[in-house]
């Protein structure tokens, strides 16, 4: 992991969540648009899932001020990827669980096309400020 200025950090974070949260929002109007208010609502909660499991893992990684001291970015990068996963499946789980309609297959179809298309915009972000900023490998790019 490199060493980031904090400039740097701030950069990435935000850059990640922007990307995540237009992806979000064109995703989700889209299918309100063409399939209606329930499918628009499964677009807008998949790619929410996504948004949120990113934000805790960016947190840990690049802004969390304890995680900055070389022998605890590890551990770091560690907790954000266990973190995120615990956080999808407990989203996933609990969406599943309780609402009826997203077991149906169309929108769960679009509940998982939504949260990919959030993770391919995070990851399509993270690569190009990454490519810009010079940084090498640093442990958020999935």
């Amino acid at each position: 992991m490199a060493n980031l200025d904090e400039s740097a950090r701030r950069t990435l974070f935000w850059g990640l969540m922007r990307a995540q949260t237009t992806s979000v929002v064109i995703i989700a109007a889209l299918a309100a648009v063409i399939a209606g208010s329930t499918i628009g609502l499964a677009a807008l909660w998949g790619g929410t899932i996504s948004l949120i499991a990113y934000a805790w893992g960016g947190f840990q990684v690049w802004l969390h001020p304890g995680n900055r001291a070389a022998k605890r970015m590890a551990g770091a990068a560690v907790r954000a990827e266990l973190g995120k996963i615990a956080i999808m499946l407990v989203l996933f789980w609990l969406t599943f669980a309780e609402v009826p309609q997203m077991r149906e297959s169309m929108t769960a179809m679009v509940l998982f096309l939504a949260f990919m298309s959030a993770q391919i915009a995070g990851w399509v972000q993270v690569a190009r400020l990454d490519a810009r900023l010079g940084t090498e490998h640093y442990g958020q790019e999935d």
